[in-house]
């Protein structure tokens, strides 16, 4: 793009200029079309702030270092004030601002007069449509009119509003409404154009960024209460280590950073074998000396309750939860640093045993934090509704509830910020729109155009409002309107007939123009300018050198004595055509040759292509290969890892399968004994039940006075039983004789009964 500028501007010298005008006579004539335009560019701020962007040599842009941490809000009025910044658009306009002189016909012309007095009314209109972009308190008449209706609308929603506020809300509706609109009437009659346009874009962007910086800040606000709140309160199953030695005494810290203590690391890892906790008699730890046993294990403290050991618990507020957890992790941060720089070989032991102590330090600490910020234990069991109560104090709440609460208003906060960030973005964006639209000719002109027809506006509505006999003043001021619109539809045309063309000399100096970024205009026109001075000077030396005279070539310009002299060696040259038609013989043999030999090289280059992809190909399948076995090594790895394990599992489960073995032979023997002794019982049962049922049988045969015979029978599990008995009776007593038999086996009794008195 700069290089056609410049052979535009080229061609403007040497032509264009060259035709119109002799040397001295004022050189290259920079189109008077643009002073007004210039006037106005070198008033924009060359660089305005961009608190968004890196300064170079810096780490962090404005808005990071505003932001910090997050926990500080933004106040400081110069940072604001680069925030929200716009081109200034009062006073002398086209970026000047307050308190410089106003433009004027006679001072800076009526084209940038114009553009800039009309760049500064569209404000105080933007302003009471919008409110104030600075302030987010004021919203003009268009917030007016959203808050009535509102109100209205939460009014008519409501049965119990009475008629008369109805009304009342209703007229207030309809005054804000109309107010809107008269309001929004004036700020459009005279907003029109690009620039205006970008202007008012860049005053929303401004609102924008003023409403977020707010948001942001109450964001930080809320966010740093809830903090507090939390920080406040007391976890009562705090345990905290009982030796602070890490963080006094081996790592000193200082501002949030840790520094080692080098002469602290034996003690702290027990290198000299006389720094280590011990237990007493009772269990009890005593971890004055060391957190660590002799072994090197993190000791707990602990307490005696009754028949047990318990952690020994305190209270401690969340705040000092969090601090010592932070410590431990600064401290840990602090020695794995020096653990990387470390270069003395003997002290390394010593500085990897300091790391993994206090990486199992800063672990417990993080557990403890992690178990407080857990703990639901209701801390208000009083739970009236009491007015005098804050309303989050009037329901039970924990260290968990509050914690919700605080990572709740942190996402809230960091949300605010991203807002803010793209809010500014886009303000600064807006601002560079503003400038970008004042040094584009095509929208200056465009811009001129409206704004005269805003002014002509004017004019023929005060005309209009004087009824049949407006005074003179109003109508010489309505016919200036209308020639004044007339001279900038000119001027308007005149520009776009001279861009018509790309590739006419003056679009490459408007470019160039253009390029200067808000710099005179004039210093290029000065450059071409001497540029054309050098060509004429080019042209007197060009006709000395091409001067043909008859008095020889002492006198011909050297551009025409070389021409004679060529003319005179015209005859050497034809003796030398011979020697050029062998040579050409000459090469034409070498030049079948060189077909041969350019097939071949052809030929060649296919292949080395060839080979050049198989070896990008074979290069590619290499670095995958490498990647492949490092990922086959690892896993390589731990395969003989689980194999070892596996083999040792297998050993094991042969030995106890050998043992199943011998206990499986050794039951398959006791079994078969089992068998032979339940064989055994099975028919020893059945003479048992034969035997039941005989003395069912015996004991069935009834006794006969006298003496006799008698009988009897018994079942018993399906055996059967039959007895026989005799009795005889005497004076003196009784004989009973039986028999029974069943299952083939037969029993006998006898019984014998004496009377010992009558």
């Amino acid at each position: 793009m700069k290089m056609n500028r410049l052979m535009a501007l080229l061609a403007l010298v040497s032509s264009a200029a060259l035709a119109q005008q002799q040397p001295g006579d004022g050189n290259v004539p920079a189109p008077d079309l643009f002073d007004s335009q210039i006037v106005c560019t070198s008033q924009l701020p060359s660089m305005p702030p961009m608190p968004t962007a890196i300064a170079m040599g810096e780490m962090e842009s404005d808005l990071d270092m505003a932001i910090g941490t997050g926990t500080t809000q933004i106040t400081n009025p110069t940072v604001l004030t680069d925030l929200g910044y716009v081109v200034p658009p009062m006073g002398s306009n086209c970026g000047q601002g307050t308190g410089v002189a106003a433009f004027t016909v006679t001072g800076q012309g009526s084209i940038a007069t114009d553009v800039a007095e009309g760049y500064s009314e569209v404000l105080p209109k933007f302003m009471a449509v919008y409110g104030d972009p600075g302030d987010a308190a004021s919203t003009g008449t268009a917030g007016a009119l959203e808050r009535a209706r509102t109100v209205l609308e939460n009014a008519e929603a409501d049965d119990t509003t009475s008629a008369t506020r109805l009304r009342i809300l209703r007229d207030a509706f309809d005054d804000a409404q109309e107010a809107d609109t008269e309001a929004r009437a004036e700020f459009n009659a005279i907003a029109a154009g690009p620039i205006y346009t970008a202007g008012v874009a860049e005053w929303m962007a401004k609102s924008a960024v003023t409403n977020a910086v707010e948001d942001y800040n109450q964001a930080v606000q809320d966010a740093n209460d809830a903090a507090s709140v939390l920080n406040s309160m007391n976890y009562s199953g705090y345990v905290p280590l009982g030796n602070p030695e890490l963080v006094q005494t081996v790592v000193l810290i200082i501002d949030g950073m840790g520094l080692v203590n080098l002469g602290a690391l034996r003690n702290y890892t027990n290198a000299d074998g006389n720094q280590q906790a011990s237990t007493n008699s009772n269990g009890v730890h005593d971890t004055s000396q060391s957190n660590f046993d002799r072994a090197g294990n993190l000791v707990v403290p602990n307490r005696r309750d009754g028949d047990d050991l318990v952690n020994a618990t305190t209270s401690r507020e969340l705040g000092d939860a969090r601090d010592d957890a932070e410590k431990r992790r600064i401290a840990l941060d602090a020695l794995k640093e020096f653990q990387a720089e470390n270069q003395n070989r003997l002290l390394q032991p010593i500085v990897d045993e300091a790391v993994r102590r206090a990486q199992l330090e800063a672990d417990y600490y993080d557990r403890q934090l992690s178990n407080a910020l857990a703990d639901d234990t209701n801390q208000n069991p009083i739970t009236v509704d009491n007015l005098s109560t804050p309303e989050d104090e009037s329901a039970p709440y924990s260290i968990a509830s509050r914690n919700r609460a605080v990572v709740s208003a942190s996402n809230d906060r960091a949300a605010a910020e991203a807002d803010l960030r793209a809010k500014v973005a886009a303000r600064e964006a807006a601002t560079q729109n503003v400038i970008a639209t004042f040094q584009n000719p095509d929208s200056f002109y465009a811009q001129l155009v409206a704004r005269r027809q805003a002014l002509k506006f004017f004019a023929d509505q005060e005309v209009a409002d004087a009824g049949t006999s407006p005074s003179m003043r109003l109508t010489d001021a309505a016919t200036a309107a209308a020639e004044a619109l007339a001279e900038a539809e000119d001027a308007q045309a005149a520009y776009r007939a001279l861009v018509d063309d790309p590739e006419d000399p003056v679009v490459g100096l408007m470019g160039t123009l253009l390029e200067t970024d808000g710099d005179d205009g004039q210093a290029v026109v000065d450059a071409i300018s001497r540029t054309y001075d050098k060509t004429v000077e080019n042209l007197d030396s060009i006709a000395a050198l091409t001067a043909d005279t008859e008095d020889g070539a002492e006198e011909d310009g050297p551009v025409t004595a070389n021409r004679k002299a060529i003319a005179a060696n015209d005859g050497e040259i034809e003796s030398i055509d011979g020697r050029v038609t062998q040579n050409e013989t000459d090469i034409d043999a070498l030049q079948q040759d060189s077909d041969t030999n350019t097939a071949m090289i052809a030929n060649n280059a296919g292949n080395i292509a060839s080979n050049a992809s198989n070896i990008a190909v074979n290069a590619s399948n290499i670095v995958d290969n490498r990647a492949y076995i490092g990922r086959n090594a690892a896993t390589l790895a731990d395969h003989g890892s689980l194999i070892d394990r596996n083999a040792g599992h297998i050993a094991l489960n042969s030995e106890r399968i050998g043992a199943n073995a011998a206990a499986i032979t050794m039951n398959s023997g006791l079994i078969s004994d089992n068998r032979h002794m339940i064989g055994e019982l099975s028919s020893e049962l059945e003479i048992v039940r034969a035997g039941v049922a005989a003395s069912i049988a015996m004991s069935r045969m009834p006794s006969i006075d006298g003496g006799g015979i008698s009988f009897g029978a018994g079942v018993y599990a399906g055996e059967v039983a039959y007895a026989v008995g005799y009795q005889v009776q005497r004076g003196f007593g009784s004989i009973d004789v039986g028999l029974t038999s069943s299952g083939g086996e037969i029993g006998a009794g006898v019984g014998v009964g004496l009377r010992l008195w009558h």
